[in-house]
């Protein structure tokens, strides 16, 4: 689609009015919302519009009926984003082929429509086109930059069982996934061309708790071809999500096991059929009216590859304090980061796997570090100077954890060898974002992130300081 298409299209989208507030007697329902996955909204509720306290112009294709008693209906919807980048020194300035500078557009579109049998059977299909302009960053144009067109969901889902609030789920196909805060597994939304995975989910739902078991296999972008899972990569396990009633209020938990299995694969000299195993929990707190809330998650990773132990592990925590009494109603963070390294190249593995995380949230969106071999801080605030509009602050301070392994980027490859360097510090980054919520289908924003090399950087090659500056535009209904 040509580019002045597209943001004259967004343009009419955005200007289109709301319909005006719905006067009911009785207390309105909550209006449904736009969720990360799109197959987890619930537009049922337009069944009702009278219990509504709103009415969008887009609400007619939202629950479309397709029987008189309307338990067979049918909703669509989509979403456009444009995100511009500007990158000086990428890669510390060392990438092959390139200065390291260039500046690029990135459009991704996504259609759905979720067809609903009753209260039992659903089919979900979710299409999605990601493009790009001339990249010259090497490798050029990557499988997370570029996906013509694909399917990005597509699944039959049934539910067996459902007795009250308690519900049994069974999907088959084509689904995305999104466990705890995405440190592991997580549909990489700041990728234009999203995560998924083929295979079966059963999840099981009651107030206070949440299960699912799952059989998948990672879809691998082909650019220009179908997407297609690769045939030896499977991961599995059940992840398990506690909260109130079932635990005191302001108190979460989080409990998993997963396994991954691939082909041959080589970290830091060890090389063969990679089996690893992830045990975790994660926990969440607020302190009462304190303004003070805490999270903690840690892993541990055992398996083999080839014919060496893997022994891994990971510490991720962050400390919060909100005052919403204070002007823009700040909310200051520090944080802690540990994810193992190998002390023994071609040995047994201690190098900690991210398996499929959402890149971006926790290691600055210079996306340098990712979370193998590391060790990190972050401190910052973010903010609400004007009304709709979010605005953050933060730092973060790396190191490797072990001087024999490698630094590993956001994506999982090595950035430098281990054996370039003795030396422990990376870096620190300097990260400023703001966004704008316009109204209920578009935001925008901008974001600034700054790279200082550190010592290790510095003594194993090009060590230029790095600037990536993005721009970005999303709508969605």
């Amino acid at each position: 689609m040509p580019r002045r298409t597209l943001l004259a299209a967004l343009a009419v989208l955005a200007a289109a009015p709301a319909l005006a507030q719905y006067e009911a007697g009785a207390p309105p329902a909550a209006r449904p919302r736009y969720e990360t996955l799109r197959f987890e909204e619930d537009w049922s509720a337009l069944a009702r519009p009278d219990s509504l306290p709103s009415r969008d112009v887009f609400d007619p294709i939202k629950y479309v009926p397709l029987a008189r008693d309307g338990r067979v209906w049918i909703g669509f919807g989509a979403e456009a984003r444009l995100r511009a980048e500007g990158w000086s020194n990428w890669r510390f300035g060392a990438p092959r082929g390139s200065d390291g500078d260039d500046v690029f557009l990135l459009t991704r579109l996504r259609t759905y429509a979720d067809l609903h049998l009753g209260e039992r059977v659903r089919v979900f299909a979710e299409a999605k086109s990601a493009l790009a302009t001339e990249i010259d960053l090497p490798p050029g144009k990557s499988p997370a930059d570029v996906d013509t067109i694909a399917l990005q969901n597509g699944f039959a889902e049934l539910v067996p069982w459902k007795r009250g609030a308690r519900a049994l789920t069974l999907r088959a196909g084509r689904q995305e996934l999104l466990f705890g805060a995405e440190r592991l597994v997580g549909p990489f939304d700041w990728s234009n061309a999203r995560r998924t995975f083929d295979g079966v989910t059963l999840a099981f739902e009651q107030p206070g708790l949440g299960a699912t078991a799952l059989f998948m296999r990672p879809v691998v972008v082909e650019q220009h071809d179908a997407n297609e899972h690769r045939g030896g990569d499977r991961l599995y396990g059940v992840y398990t999500a506690l909260a109130a009633p079932l635990l005191p209020s302001g108190l979460t938990l989080d409990l998993y096991w997963l396994g991954l299995d691939r082909g041959d694969r080589a970290v830091n000299g060890t090389a063969g059929a990679e089996n690893r195993h992830t045990l975790g929990t994660r926990l969440g707190t607020r302190f009462g009216d304190s303004g003070f809330d805490a999270e903690l998650e840690t892993a541990l990773q055992v398996g083999e590859i080839g014919e060496r132990s893997i022994t891994a592990g990971m510490v991720s925590t962050e400390l919060g304090y909100w005052r919403p009494d204070w002007f823009a109603s700040p909310r200051f963070f520090a944080g802690f980061d540990w994810a193992s390294g190998d002390a023994d190249a071609g040995g047994s593995v201690g190098t900690f796997d991210p398996l499929f995380p959402t890149g971006h949230k926790f290691f600055g969106a210079f996306d340098a570090v990712g979370r193998s071999n590391v060790l990190a801080l972050a401190a910052g605030v973010a903010a609400r100077p004007l009304p709709a509009t979010t605005a953050t602050l933060a730092v973060h301070r790396f190191w490797r954890a072990s001087d024999d392994d490698a630094l590993y980027s956001a994506a999982g490859a090595v950035l430098r060898p281990g054996a370039a360097s003795n030396a422990h510090g990376v870096g620190t980054e300097i990260d400023v974002t703001v966004a704008y919520r316009l109204d209920v289908h578009t935001r925008l924003g901008v974001g600034w992130a700054h790279f200082f090399p550190d010592s290790f950087v510095a003594s194993s090659g090009p060590a230029r300081d790095g600037d990536f500056v993005w721009l970005w535009i999303e709508y969605a209904l």
